[in-house]
């Protein structure tokens, strides 16, 4: 019995940050938590989460490697009446599943990742120079949290006429560095002002930065080491450190919604009131926006 949490990279400063807050969580309501990290391999993810499910947990908590697959385990964790929280927006079609089992709890728990975007958009308004172009480095076009992100951003931009170019990465920092020292090395032999680089996350920022500075010296570009750089993710330790070193002018600071995530199904536990399907919560700038404003 009790209540099972799995996040992907034991790693990750801000995966670290998500067990934290839900360990201090569970033991204000009172629950048995254990925290398991999986890895980002999907197959194993999907096989630790079947060998939970067999323990008949009251509920499972999941940050899901992949947007979509995870139907089966969650119908069978249903069926025997254990509570499934999603962590990060599914594309799995769980509706039919609610009705079937009205007294289980089937939600999902999550940052508003359209508004992350629309935050970051908003930046690139403030910090963008007249007359230059942005260069926006997502993750993953796989991962629904990054076009969740894309849109927002052009929802921000849009009729402003700002010149925006997309490149998709990865989530690491070589495989940010990699993406735009391959976009620079072709774009950059045009004319051509780059005012700004967004990323989806703080890391793949680092990796943009690394390739500015060294594709910066191969073209002749000089002006490119000091092109104002916006991440996504702000962990203190990270993406806040990095806005006060001047190394980005910005970065989005995601919420940690864990703790949030614990106290719902701590609800339902205790009086049976099933949440909605979706709760979402917000992040926010860093610096504020008035402050970049002013």
């Amino acid at each position: 019995m009790g209540v099972e949490l799995f996040l992907v990279d034991e790693g990750n400063e801000f995966q670290q940050l998500l067990r934290d807050e839900a360990v201090a969580a569970a033991r204000r309501a009172g629950l048995d938590l254990a925290t398991h990290f999986t890895g980002d391999d999907f197959s194993a993810q999907l096989a630790q989460l079947r060998e939970c499910v067999a323990r008949r947990p009251q509920a499972i908590l999941v940050l899901s490697v992949r947007d979509r697959g995870l139907g089966r385990v969650v119908a069978k964790a249903a069926r025997q009446g254990t509570h499934w929280v999603f962590l990060n927006r599914s594309e799995d079609d769980v509706d039919e599943l609610r009705r079937q089992h009205p007294a289980v709890a089937l939600t999902t728990v999550c940052p508003d990742e359209t508004e992350t975007g629309r935050i970051q958009g908003r930046l690139f308004r403030l910090l963008l120079p007249a007359g230059t172009r942005a260069l926006y480095v997502q993750g993953s076009r796989r991962s629904l949290a990054a076009r969740d992100r894309t849109a927002g951003v052009q929802e921000a931009l849009a009729g402003t006429g700002l010149d925006l170019a997309l490149i998709e990465a990865g989530w690491s920092a070589a495989e940010g560095r990699d993406a735009v020292r391959d976009w620079l090395r072709v774009a950059g032999r045009t004319v051509m002002r780059l005012g700004l680089v967004g990323a989806q996350s703080d890391l793949i920022a680092t990796g943009a930065r690394d390739a500015l500075h060294a594709v910066a010296a191969e073209l002749g570009h000089p002006e490119w080491t000091s092109v104002p750089l916006v991440g996504c993710d702000g962990t203190p330790g990270l993406g806040q450190r990095l806005v006060r070193e001047g190394q980005l002018r910005a970065t989005v600071v995601l919420p940690r919604w864990t703790g949030l995530a614990i106290e719902t199904i701590a609800r339902t536990l205790g009086s049976r009131q099933l949440p909605p399907p979706l709760v979402s919560v917000k992040g926010t700038a860093f610096p504020p926006e008035d402050q970049l404003r002013g």
